[in-house]
């Protein structure tokens, strides 16, 4: 699932995971370093229902992006009237499998 959106405003990057956490995804990650929201920012969100995983980073210079499945991020585009689906750089998807829970 190396697929992603990106250069998403700051306020909406948080409202998207706001709004995903009120359906229920769960925190299982949360960047806490020193410059977290001033330099870098990483959530990691999973849909208990279905075990998908979606993957929020922001940083101050390209603000935020959202890496998920196709299908999810087709649905955020949507919602949220975002820019288009982009393949990434990460070509294995090991990235999905760093936190399992």
């Amino acid at each position: 699932m190396p697929y992603k959106i990106e250069n998403i405003e700051t306020g909406l990057w948080h409202r998207i995971i706001k709004d995903l956490k009120s359906r229920g995804f769960k925190v299982v990650y949360r960047y806490d370093n020193f410059d977290v929201g001033i330099d870098f920012d990483r959530v990691e969100l999973r849909d208990p229902a279905g075990g998908e995983l979606v993957v929020f980073e922001w940083d101050n210079w390209m603000e935020g992006e959202v890496m998920a499945a196709p299908a999810l991020l087709e649905a955020l585009r949507e919602k949220y009237q975002l820019g288009e689906i982009v393949r990434t750089e990460r070509e294995n998807s090991s990235w999905l499998h760093l936190r399992e829970g």
